[in-house]
């Protein structure tokens, strides 16, 4: 399908009218004035069809966190916490936690293709073997029971004027003041025996925003594997061109993490990355 382009509409550059009267003159006039209002039809003609908002670019971004790959060489045991082989640890935080089947394990730090620093059964999970070839995908823990975890990103799927901060990949910025539909969902995993409630909010300038804030409860581990449900929902707030938006994250238990949730076969599907937020520009503000 091809696509429709608005082209900006510019004043005519009218010739300089001579003192008497020019049949030169006025065709160059009448030409200046024939190419604007042919450019002002194309432009209106564009905007009048059935089709005329696809023509329009709004302000708009896409962002997630969905870093997974799978590993290299088999961890033996449940208590080996030698350095840990992948394919690829492009996406993964230098620092931080993986899941691994239904066992999570923090890391202090990665080369290209391991992490390093291992510790084995975290969050409430329960340490086990695991053979080469199974999906690692990252998760996103909250420092503590008490403290809040500003969710960070790492691949942007589209920008138009909203984008991540270079400096902090837990801020969306907009360049572009209004009022925009800011959405979310986050793949929740909990891996203890006990159901916890988790709670969400946005943060303006990192300032917290009020009433935005919800509680979503995180089954426990069951026989099926570990815990999960996933959680959305949407604001619509007004920015000022160079505000940052930021989700934040509170366990009760200190234990729920954003997980990516792997790829699977019986039957086909994607992975669920473990957070997904977009921004969409609805109006100018007033």
């Amino acid at each position: 399908m091809s696509q429709l382009i608005i082209k900006s509409t510019k004043a005519p550059n009218l010739p300089i009218p001579t003192i008497a009267y020019s049949q030169t003159y006025q065709e160059s006039f009448s030409n200046a004035l024939r190419l604007y209002f042919n450019t002002l039809d194309a432009f209106t003609t564009l905007l009048g069809n059935t089709a005329g908002g696809a023509a329009l670019r709004f302000p708009n971004g896409a962002f997630s966190q969905d870093g997974f790959t799978t590993l290299t060489n088999a961890i033996p045991n449940s208590s080996s916490t030698a350095t840990i082989v992948v394919a690829s640890t492009a996406n993964f935080a230098s620092a931080g936690t993986i899941l691994i089947e239904s066992e999570l394990i923090s890391y202090t730090g990665k080369t290209a293709t391991t992490f390093t620093g291992i510790t084995r059964s975290q969050y409430g999970s329960t340490g086990s073997s695991h053979s080469a070839g199974v999906y690692v995908t990252e998760a996103q823990a909250v420092p503590s029971a008490t403290t809040a975890l500003a969710i960070p990103y790492d691949t942007s799927d589209t920008s138009n004027q909203v984008a991540l901060d270079p400096a902090d990949n837990t801020k969306i910025v907009f360049a572009v003041a209004g009022y925009y539909n800011v959405q979310f969902s986050v793949q929740l995993l909990n891996a203890t025996s006990s159901i916890d409630n988790t709670v969400f909010w946005f943060r303006k300038n990192t300032v917290d925003i009020p009433q935005t804030s919800g509680v979503v409860s995180v089954p426990s581990k069951h026989s099926g594997g570990i815990g999960a449900s996933i959680v959305s929902w949407n604001l619509v707030v007004g920015v000022n061109a160079g505000d940052n938006i930021q989700l934040m994250m509170h366990s009760n238990s200190g234990n729920t993490v954003a997980a990516t949730y792997p790829p699977g076969t019986s039957p086909t599907h994607p992975a669920s990355p473990s957070v997904i937020l977009t921004a969409t520009f609805v109006s100018a503000l007033y």
